[in-house]
């Protein structure tokens, strides 16, 4: 289930609800974790999907991040077990799906709605 508006998706694993979200706190993390930006970090994900070779330890280290917004404190060991309950393509897939909702949404350029143009 996703909540669009906040960035929030909850996903039933091993009998229990789980929350997902990256923030700016959880992407704060990840760049302290991987000496990397919020933009290397995706572009890093998308490349390692794209060619289907991720690096366990980076994608167990976003799953944790996401995982720590709903649940504080979680260790890497305890999302690698929530992620081999899940399945290591779902939790790859669920990372995806919460990083892209993490990102703002792209508004079109021009005039702010409900602006009128002026008159001449």
């Amino acid at each position: 289930m996703t909540n669009n508006v906040r960035g929030v998706l909850t996903q039933e694993i091993d009998g229990e609800m789980h929350t997902f979200c990256l923030s700016a706190n959880e992407w704060c993390d990840l760049e302290e974790e991987h000496g990397k930006s919020t933009v290397q970090i995706l572009k890093a994900f998308q490349e390692m999907a794209g060619k289907e070779d991720l690096d366990m330890r980076f994608l167990r280290s976003m799953f944790r991040a996401a995982l720590s917004y709903g649940k504080p404190g979680i260790t890497h060991a305890e999302a690698g077990r929530l992620m081999q309950a899940c399945g290591l393509v779902e939790a790859a897939t669920l990372v995806g799906r919460v990083a892209m909702l993490s990102l703002p949404e792209e508004k079109p350029a021009g005039k702010p709605p409900g602006t009128k143009a002026k008159a001449t």
